[in-house]
C-alpha cells in the first residue's frame, strides 16, 4: 500500500474514531453511540472517506512537490494544500461533533456554551452536509494542484 493510501485510510479511520470517542464520552453510553452512528452512518462515512481522500491527495501532492526544485511558488502550493486539508478536516470534525451535540447540551451550559449546543443540535444535518461539501471542494482543489504539478514536471522533461 502506498503512502498516500495509507495516510488516507488512517485519516478516515481517525475521524471515525474521533466521532466514537466524542459521542461515547458525551452520551456516556456505547449503545447510544452505536445507535446514533447507525442512524447517520452514510453521512459519517461520506465525511470520513472525503477527509481521508483529501489527506491521501495531500500526501501525493507533497510527494510530487519534493521531486521538484524548492521555489517560492512550490512552497505556496504546499501551504495552500495544507490549509485546504486543515480547513476541511476542521469542518468534518465539527460536522461529526454536531451529531452528538444534543448530548453535549447537558455540559455546555455549565461552561457557558448553551447557544453552541442548541445551534449544533438544530442544524445537525446541514452542518454535516456542509462538511461533505467542504470535502468535495478540498478533493477538487487537491486534484487540480496535483494536475498542475504533473504538467509542470512534464514540461521540464
Amino acid at each position: 500500500m502506498g503512502k498516500p493510501i495509507r495516510n488516507g485510510v488512517i485519516a478516515a479511520g481517525g475521524l471515525i474514531l474521533f466521532y466514537f470517542i466524542v459521542m461515547g464520552i458525551s452520551s456516556k453510553s456505547w449503545s447510544a453511540t452505536i445507535s446514533q452512528f447507525q442512524d447517520l452512518w452514510y453521512w459519517m462515512m461520506l465525511l470520513s472517506v472525503g477527509f481521508g481522500t483529501q489527506i491521501g491527495l495531500y500526501t501525493k501532492l507533497k510527494s510530487q512537490m519534493s521531486k521538484l526544485k524548492t521555489t517560492t511558488q512550490n512552497s505556496k502550493l504546499i501551504k495552500s494544500g495544507k490549509t485546504i486539508a486543515t480547513t476541511s478536516g476542521t469542518a468534518s470534525s465539527i460536522s461529526m461533533v454536531a451529531c452528538c451535540a444534543h448530548h453535549l447540551s447537558e455540559v455546555l451550559p455549565i461552561i457557558g456554551l448553551s447557544g453552541a449546543a442548541a445551534f449544533l443540535t438544530r442544524y445537525q444535518i446541514p452542518l454535516i452536509m456542509l462538511g461533505v461539501i467542504m470535502n468535495g471542494f478540498g478533493i477538487f482543489y487537491m486534484l487540480k494542484q496535483i494536475q498542475k504539478i504533473k504538467s509542470h514536471v512534464s514540461l521540464k522533461i
